[in-house]
């Protein structure tokens, strides 16, 4: 099973091919519309990228309704750091 560390980094990787982001740019705590200023294509093209990264495909929905149910309350927007729990819930 991969380290938080090695998800993050695959997210990231995944994150900045699709955005141009910049080196330091991506933290746990960045949100994808808020601080990465993610379109929903965006979102799918990112969802694309890490599924090539880890052979987990990725539906942003799903990721929204697990940490809807995780933290009791509806979100508007998603962090790094909610892929890497996802990915690695699905990984157990």
């Amino acid at each position: 099973m991969a380290t938080d560390m090695e998800l993050f980094t695959q997210v990231e990787g995944a994150v900045k091919e699709v955005l141009n982001t910049k080196d330091g740019e991506i933290k746990p705590e960045s949100f994808f519309r808020a601080d990465l200023g993610a379109e929903s294509i965006d979102l799918l093209d990112i969802s694309f990228e890490l599924e090539k990264r880890t052979g987990k495909e990725l539906d942003f929905r799903e990721v929204v309704q697990f940490v809807n149910e995780k933290r009791g309350t509806e979100i508007s927007d998603l962090s790094i750091a909610d892929i890497v729990e996802y990915l690695k819930a699905v990984s157990n």
